[in-house]
């Protein structure tokens, strides 16, 4: 059977190039490929409105006639972020409307959050995969091969799927478990899209080893997250702990994608990727013994706790160009007793010296605008901005998302400066974005005035 994958557009209403390609869906592209039928990638970041055509409208013709064009048996949708789910919904009408009978499932961090009330809302979307979706995929693809069978019959043996059944009672299956064997997934679908397509200018990224880079290849080596950040929701998608995949197969899939399609830059997605020092080391030494002409970084940063000279020196041998460093706050209770990173400011200092070190880029990302925030905690990240000389330093507003532990605390003690429908969230109408230093969390002992003269400072 034909399934069609569709990835929104990042931009709603400006065509963005150089936008990574759709690792999730080519995951899911494998597995339905390796299980018999056939996928269909259909990247919306890549289409260019012509004339006066509004770019949602765009796009929704432009899934409508693919969707005449390899006449599938399913649809998969692509929804990681509430701001996508608004159009996500026009597409989903907009098929149902054109193809009544067509299955529509989606998946991502947003439906995982909010499918009841997607599904009491959304008649056109049939069933919402719950975390990593591989398993529901295929299992999906197989109930709905036999175009007899109603949307509806046959998913209540599927686990962590929710969906509406024949009675149009909304049912949701619990996930068993994850999958733990990541090197017994077949290997991303790369055929399904064109390299060229993805192609940027990147001529102004550090490149000591005076590359080509034409685009940055997103891998990951582990899934799921041990740790309990208050400020992060990603333990929903991917559950805790984590997962690895084998070191051989990670850099057998870099080395095909080196040797057969000409890529040389690498960006790891992994949220952990330094944390078992066997793993980290593993990769780089077969890198450099494969004599892989290549560079990476990592697009979430490196766990500092886990990083020493050796996990440095190994990686920067390999290709590494830039460490991010997730510092988060300069304020020692809150960066470990609020935030839960438990990293001491000795740790930080030192893992910055080393790198400075070598010929990399150094950055970090820090968070303002905790509850607990006062003039003084955030002098703190200041100075220590200040004290490390980082080349790149990133400090956002705070946003308590959906699924976070400070979501529940600014709901459960009414912190939020805005008036937040919470019921609404799961349409997409309401998103919680930092642009123009917007603040959503009352600290205690601060005004919005005093947090706007640190926004400005760090801004400077």
């Amino acid at each position: 059977m034909k399934v069609l994958l569709i990835m929104p557009q990042v931009s709603e209403h400006v065509f963005r190039p150089g936008t990574p390609p759709p690792l999730s869906l080519l995951s899911l592209a494998a597995v339905l490929r390796e299980a018999g039928h056939e996928p269909i990638v259909l990247d919306l970041n890549l289409l260019k409105p012509e004339g006066t055509v509004e770019h949602n409208e765009f796009c929704v013709l432009s899934a409508l006639k693919a969707i005449a064009d390899c006449q599938p048996g399913m649809v998969g949708i692509n929804c990681f972020t509430a701001a996508r789910f608004p159009f996500i919904r026009r597409l989903a009408d907009s098929i149902k409307q054109n193809h009544p009978s067509l299955p529509i499932v989606i998946g991502g961090m947003h439906p995982t959050l909010f499918y009841r009330e997607i599904l009491e809302h959304c008649q056109s979307i049939d069933a919402i995969s719950i975390g990593e979706g591989e398993r529901q995929i295929v299992a999906l693809a197989e109930v709905f091969k036999f175009r007899s069978s109603r949307i509806g019959a046959g998913l209540q043996h599927i686990d962590a799927l929710a969906f509406r059944d024949l009675d149009g009672q909304i049912i949701c299956n619990p996930r068993k478990n994850y999958i733990m064997d990541l090197d017994g997934l077949p290997g991303l679908e790369w055929d399904l899209i064109c390299f060229d397509d993805y192609y940027a200018d990147h001529s102004l990224w550090h490149n000591p080893r005076k590359l080509k880079i034409n685009m940055s290849i997103p891998i990951y080596t582990s899934r799921s997250c041990p740790f309990d950040c208050n400020f992060c929701a990603s333990h929903n998608l991917m559950g805790r702990g984590l997962r690895l995949r084998s070191p051989i197969k990670v850099v057998d899939e870099m080395e095909m994608l080196y040797q057969k399609h000409g890529q040389n830059y690498f960006g790891f997605i992994d949220d952990n990727l330094v944390l078992r020092k066997d793993h980290i080391i593993t990769i780089c030494n077969e890198i450099i013994r494969r004599g892989m002409n290549i560079q990476f970084e990592s697009s979430v940063g490196f766990h500092i706790n886990s990083l020493d000279e050796e996990i440095i020196d190994a990686m920067v041998r390999a290709g590494c160009t830039y460490f991010i460093l997730p510092i988060e706050h300069g304020n020692e209770k809150i960066r470990n007793e609020i935030i839960g990173k438990k990293l001491s400011r000795e740790k930080i200092v030192e893992v910055v010296e080393i790198c400075k070190r070598y010929d990399v880029l150094t950055g970090t990302s820090c968070i303002m605008g905790f509850p607990e925030d006062t003039n003084e905690t955030l002098d703190e990240t200041f100075s220590l901005l200040n004290e490390l000389k980082l080349d790149i330093v990133t400090v956002v507003n705070l946003i308590p998302f959906p699924g976070t532990k400070i979501f529940d605390q600014a709901v459960r003690e009414k912190l939020f400066f805005d008036n937040i429908d919470i019921g609404s969230l799961w349409d997409g109408t309401w998103i919680m974005d930092a642009k123009e230093g917007h603040f959503y969390i009352k600290p205690y002992r601060m005004s919005l005035d005093e947090l706007m003269v640190f926004r400005n400072k760090f801004d400077l």
